[in-house]
């Protein structure tokens, strides 16, 4: 019974934060700042006016946890549930298994993050200039992104045994540091180079400037290498720490 309603409360939990909080930045911007906003804001964000930039933060924040909460916890209930010495043991691929995890919550996700989009939309979003084209090759990007950084999760809640703490403090700092609500820029300094150790901020980057703004990814190329380098480097260090963690536990099973 709770792993078949687990998934259905996750989703409807999450679709409802990425809602109010879309809501929330509607009648703040509307009610309490009367449409004003900062110069710097449209400097930072290339004149993207602010209820889009919060909508599309909150969709793609969205899709983030929901992919890393799925990946990042797949081992975790393997262990709850006694089965992870029986996959430690077997001979299949930990990469596919952990693809195979992240495509099944990819089905998810999506649905989540077009449900807020909608939503976003009819309170006034600008979602008129989506290329299609640059929105699958984003999207490629992103999900590189995240699944890497969902594999180095795993691998840390396996070695801590720990699931709710350690995700609830890195979803809590990707919302505050990744760009989810304002412009990166805000932050102090020392922040913002905090900030580019997650991929979501360059997810929000390209998707904001590319996707709705329409501008051409070759002019985000630094982006693209940059995401693609840390992507790599949360691969590197989350199969080699899951291959010691893995050890550990063979052998204080047998």
């Amino acid at each position: 019974m709770i792993r078949r309603a687990m998934p259905w409360s996750f989703m409807i939990e999450r679709v409802l934060i990425g809602c109010y909080t879309v809501l929330f930045a509607y009648f703040i911007y509307n009610y309490m700042f009367e449409g004003n906003i900062d110069e710097q804001f449209f400097q930072f964000t290339n004149n993207m006016d602010y209820l889009t930039f919060v909508i599309v933060g909150a969709s793609v924040y969205t899709f983030a946890v929901s992919t890393l909460m799925n990946v990042g916890r797949s081992l975790m209930t393997e262990l709850r549930e006694g089965t992870l010495e029986t996959l430690l043991l077997s001979p299949g691929s930990r990469i596919g298994y952990f693809l195979g995890t992240f495509l099944e919550q990819f089905i998810r996700s999506l649905s989540e993050f077009v449900v807020i989009l909608l939503f976003g939309w009819i309170l006034g979003a600008n979602l008129t200039n989506i290329n299609p084209l640059s929105f699958i090759v984003v999207f490629v990007l992103v999900m590189i992104g995240f699944f890497s950084q969902g594999v180095f999760l795993a691998s840390l809640m396996l070695y801590v045994r720990d699931t709710f703490i350690i995700q609830n403090t890195l979803f809590f700092a990707m919302s505050f540091l990744g760009g989810m609500t304002f412009p990166v820029q805000y932050l102090p300094v020392a922040l913002q180079h905090v900030s580019y150790i997650f991929p979501l901020t360059y997810a929000l980057h390209l998707f904001r400037s590319v996707v709705i703004g329409g501008q051409s990814i070759i002019l985000h190329v630094i982006t693209v290498f940059e995401l693609l380098c840390v992507s790599v480097t949360y691969v590197i260090i989350g199969f080699v720490w899951l291959s010691k963690v893995e050890r550990k536990l063979i052998e204080t099973s047998f």
